[in-house]
């Protein structure tokens, strides 16, 4: 066990020497939208800046959950990386980019509070609301990690594809109240719509209750076969890496 959290810190610091540009795209990003929210702040009214919060968090948590994604991409362009694989599980190759990029994420949400709180009184993120949610995004987001690993290399075209499908399947380019009732109920059932939207509510003052019970059991009912769809895939996910790796390798020879 103390080998494998020795491998999980001394991997979350190489994050920020290995694929800089990578790695600190969605800082960049992060950084961008606490820039906006700074003059929305300072140029809005009260509603019209919980509003552009609401839509800002949605944003910051999609761009999140899909750098978890593609960032862990690399792990099979490391080298020697089909000699790592039977000593290091997948679970802890993947871990590092989740723990960086989940610092950096909640780093922003930090700060993003503290400009929120430059032009409204008395507010505060509820901690436990947002970290409870922060914990599902990961359980979230693992299954797709290693399902995209994989994927016959992806390219930029196809990854800009996911990431505007997951936009639109969140509420970050509209308000839930916006849309036609049966079209929310249908958009609720998607857990990365459930995740993200906690959060979003979550940043406008609006904590965990009671009536979302209903959508925790069926977001834990989706990770239940999630996880069990995953785990027939994983023995597969190895011949993956040992068939790129193997053929990454007799391109370089040649």
């Amino acid at each position: 066990m103390k080998q494998k959290i020795n491998y999980l810190i001394r991997e979350f610091f190489h994050q920020v020497e290995d694929y800089k540009t990578h790695n600190l795209t969605p800082l960049l990003m992060y950084a961008i939208c606490a820039v906006f929210l700074l003059i929305g702040a300072l140029t809005l009214s009260e509603a019209e800046n919980v509003r552009y919060l609401y839509l800002v968090m949605g944003l910051m948590a999609t761009i999140w959950l899909f750098s978890m994604v593609v960032l862990n991409r690399n792990i099979v362009f490391i080298k020697d990386s089909i000699v790592k694989i039977s000593y290091v599980s997948v679970f802890y190759r993947i871990m590092p980019v989740i723990l960086f990029q989940t610092f950096i994420f909640v780093l922003f949400m930090a700060v993003n509070a503290a400009i929120v709180s430059l032009s409204l009184n008395d507010w505060m993120i509820n901690l436990f609301t947002m970290m409870y949610y922060i914990i599902l995004g990961v359980l979230l987001i693992v299954p797709f990690i290693l399902f995209y690993l994989i994927v016959k290399s992806p390219n930029y075209k196809f990854n800009m594809l996911v990431f505007i499908i997951l936009v639109l399947a969140v509420p970050v380019l509209y308000l839930p109240e916006q849309l036609p009732s049966g079209l929310e109920s249908l958009l609720s059932l998607n857990p990365f719509y459930y995740v993200v939207n906690g959060l979003q509510a979550n940043a406008v003052n609006i904590a965990w209750n009671i009536n979302r019970l209903p959508h925790d059991v069926l977001f834990f009912a989706q990770m239940a076969l999630l996880y069990m769809w995953i785990f027939k895939l994983y023995d597969k996910m190895k011949f993956t890496f040992y068939d790129f790796n193997k053929k990454h390798r007799g391109s370089a020879v040649e």
